[in-house]
């Protein structure tokens, strides 16, 4: 039975009731937040009044600590704790006093305040991506340079324009890839075994590729590229992937969340 049918068959009586209910209780959470954002706007010396014995000596002992903390200036020892003021009246009301709401001593808080936790960014699939074309192609087109370059003869395996580009665009997306599903949960990510079969299925193309655009027939479409060019292409592609990485702070997320649970 549907809950729409269930709800005809109440009582209007008590279908009422159930509303009323529902009603009462957005109010009461209305009323809260208001009440909370209040707060937030308070006076932080007004809000060291509201303080219960427990936690003003929490407070107490958090400036102490503060003070005699290398990292933090005097004068802003007192800014720092009239910041987390309101967390501690909303959690004290609820009847959680401050040492329970941290779960630390007053000297751990203290140095959580002052070595605050670097900020997660975000990473963009699409930057990922981006940032593995970059890496493999400065990778394969310096190392295709500089192999020219030091063979006295021409060894007829030069890379090809075409080649070299579809190449590392298809690593990059698929290294971007496997690196975001290591980082997704078990439960909402592809089996292993899908996976893997997906990755040989790609690098089979991608061999395939490389052949027919290597054959002595697809030169015309296919121009292999100057072992001075390949070096070029590979010193821009490292320096504006030097450049990407620092201006839109892109991470490897494996390497992100190793870090993010070394923290924990």
């Amino acid at each position: 039975m549907s809950e729409d049918k269930k709800d005809k068959n109440k009582p209007v009586e008590e279908v009422k009731t159930d509303n009323e209910s529902g009603q009462a209780e957005l109010k009461k959470q209305s009323k809260q937040a208001a009440h909370e954002e209040e707060i937030k706007n308070t006076d932080p010396k007004e809000l060291r009044k509201q303080l219960t014995n427990k936690n003003s000596d929490y407070v107490f002992r958090l400036q102490k600590a503060l003070l005699e903390n290398e990292n933090i200036a005097n004068d802003q020892v007192e800014p720092a704790i009239d910041a987390i003021l309101p967390e501690m009246i909303i959690a004290q009301q609820k009847g959680i006093p401050a040492s329970t709401l941290y779960k630390m001593s007053p000297t751990e808080k203290a140095i959580e305040l002052t070595h605050p936790k670097p900020k997660v960014v975000k990473q963009n699939f699409g930057l990922q991506v981006l940032d593995n074309i970059l890496l493999y192609l400065a990778l394969f087109a310096g190392l295709y340079g500089v192999v020219q370059l030091v063979s006295k003869t021409p060894s007829g395996g030069e890379l090809g324009a075409v080649t070299l580009f579809v190449l590392v665009i298809g690593l990059g997306y698929m290294m971007a890839y496997y690196n975001r599903w290591l980082v997704t949960p078990k439960d909402k990510r592809l089996g292993t075994g899908k996976m893997v079969l997906i990755g040989v299925v790609i690098l089979v193309i991608m061999f395939l590729w490389v052949t027919a655009t290597s054959l002595p027939g697809m030169r015309q479409l296919n121009p292999p590229l100057n072992p001075w060019a390949e070096i070029i292409i590979a010193v821009i592609a490292f320096g504006l992937r030097y450049y990407l990485r620092r201006r839109y702070h892109i991470v490897d997320p494996v390497k992100q969340a190793r870090m993010q649970q070394a923290k924990k």
